[in-house]
């Protein structure tokens, strides 16, 4: 059975999908999304779930929201409170959410008529009278509603909902002058941005390499940790991935390597392992630098560029944006995607701040590469103007 984190996550999956897709809750709750219809929906229960859920985020509107769509399931079949109260939740819970809704949101004379009227049906309910007790106090000292947090993410909802790229004038080419191999099978290569320096390698990763990579991963993908301020591996709520590392010496894995060296023109003995993700239903990755804080370079090399295979297709959602850049990539399967993470003076280039759009339908699989700095010296030179 599933565990309370289990279904706090997947709740606040959907959250985090219904915010950055801006999906009406009535629609979501029907199995719409984003104008596809879906062999699913929503019952009241997991509605009143879900707007406990979004008060807990102090997310009062939309709160409300899922609230009154499965207030309105609830009435919609009157054998259906029968139900309900035999598993723990009867009629006056939605009623006393309501009311905590509407006082945080400072409609507190319609929350007292609403709880009055829930008071005599429910005289007995206990937590009704403590629930009054709070409403009147508040009305008395005129506490201030929560305030509405309004930040500017319209880059970010816009770009994870369809592709952006910031020109039109970059071009497509073959690759062929960063190995001898090259000349012979040249990499179809797609240039995003030049400053700084991104582009998109297509068909580089075959079905058969994929499947035997996904391979390598099974038994061993757990949830990744990042590393806290006092140095602590943690569970990070905005990285909802899991995912392992390729550090088997085989024939795949060295070939994968000398492709990666070959794509970039870098030199990739120092580089780190390999790294399978995962992202299953609204699974994502919050806005972050690959580069290294200046407090973590003591015992270790700063990742110079980052290489992202991606080894699946995302029919919905899942797209890497930078949204400083006001540019997204969706998935496709067998494609590569590169960027510098440094600029020439080696410091870190702010701009790179990416992020991994929530998957909305699918399984995202990727493969990360960090390549490090220390051994670049003479495949990247620094310019002799800045």
């Amino acid at each position: 059975m599933p565990t309370l984190k289990d279904v706090e996550e997947a709740i606040r999956g959907l959250r985090l999908i219904q915010w950055t897709y801006s999906l009406p809750t009535a629609e979501m709750a029907k199995g719409v999304l984003q104008d596809i219809h879906h062999n699913t929906s929503l019952d009241g229960m997991q509605c009143i779930t879900i707007a406990r859920h979004m008060v807990n985020y102090k997310d009062f509107i939309r709160a409300k929201e899922w609230l009154m769509v499965g207030l309105k399931m609830y009435e919609a079949d009157e054998e259906i409170e029968y139900i309900y109260s035999q598993l723990g939740m009867p009629l006056v819970d939605f009623y006393e959410l309501f009311v905590e809704i509407q006082d945080e949101l400072g409609s507190r004379y319609l929350a007292m008529s609403e709880l009055q009227l829930a008071i005599k049906n429910w005289p007995e309910k206990v937590s009704l009278q403590r629930a009054l007790s709070r409403l009147k106090m508040n009305i008395r000292i005129g506490k201030e509603p929560a305030e509405k947090k309004n930040k500017s993410k319209r880059v970010y909802k816009k770009c994870c909902s369809s592709e952006c790229r910031p020109t039109a004038k970059l071009y497509c080419l073959y690759k062929t002058t960063s190995s001898y191999f090259l000349r012979l099978a040249p990499l179809k290569m797609e240039l995003l941005s030049l400053d700084p320096y991104m582009v998109l390698f297509h068909d580089v990763v075959s079905d058969k390499d994929i499947v035997s990579i996904r391979n390598l991963t099974k038994g061993k993908l757990a949830r990744t940790v990042t590393v806290s301020k006092d140095g602590n591996y943690t569970e990070d709520p905005d990285r909802t991935t899991k995912g392992t590392w390729l550090v088997e010496n085989n024939a795949l894995i060295q070939r994968l390597s000398q492709l990666t060296q070959d794509m970039t023109n870098f030199d990739i003995h120092d580089a780190d392992p390999f790294q399978v993700l995962n992202y299953g239903i609204g699974g994502f990755y919050g806005i972050h630098f690959d580069f290294l804080e200046d407090a973590e370079l003591d015992n270790f090399s700063d990742r110079i560029a980052t290489a992202v295979f991606y080894l699946s297709d995302v029919p919905q959602g899942g797209a890497t944006i930078f949204p400083k850049l006001g540019l997204s990539v969706f998935p496709k399967k067998g494609s590569a995607l590169l960027w510098y993470n440094l600029d020439h003076k080696g410091d870190g280039d702010n701009r790179t701040a990416h992020s991994a759009c929530p998957t909305v339908v699918g399984s995202r699989w990727v493969m990360t590469k960090w390549i490090n700095e220390r051994e670049q010296i003479f495949r990247r030179p620094c310019l002799t103007s800045i």
